[in-house]
């Protein structure tokens, strides 16, 4: 499994769905979780929402996109194989694990996150934030 470098999130709200225009409805993601919910820079954490897609499940793209304060994109990947971190393997809860960035301020960051299915149709957008801890080195 790969590990991505973010911020990590906790719920706050859930915005509207949107989709491809003329393409159906897209996927729809719900009940984020987040294993820490705060942390130093260079911690890991483990994320994970539940997907439902109203098409073959097989269409999902296993990325979680996150957009932190509306200016920076990224990208962490997501798995239902019930291997590193993932609990149980096929039940439609993908987990993924985030590395907060040694640079990471410390305060409370807000993130806006949604996944697209193969042909391009975006989930709903949940809206986050994540709480940067002091280091405990310094």
């Amino acid at each position: 499994m790969q590990i991505s470098t973010a911020f990590l999130i906790l719920p706050l709200m859930t915005l509207s769905v949107s989709s491809a225009a003329g393409q159906g409805p897209g996927p729809v993601i719900s009940d984020l979780r987040v294993e820490p919910s705060s942390g130093p820079p260079g911690s890991t954490y483990t994320i994970s929402v539940r997907i439902e897609s109203p098409r073959d499940p097989k269409e999902i793209v296993p990325i979680l996109i996150e957009v932190r304060e509306n200016l920076e994109k990224i990208e962490v990947t997501i798995n239902d194989d019930g291997l590193d971190g993932d609990a149980v393997r096929g039940d439609s809860r993908y987990t993924g694990r985030i590395v907060v960035p040694q640079t990471a301020a410390q305060q409370t960051h807000r993130f806006k996150v949604y996944i697209h299915d193969k042909a391009g149709r975006m989930s709903n957008v949940l809206e986050y934030q994540f709480t940067v801890l002091k280091d405990a080195a310094i």
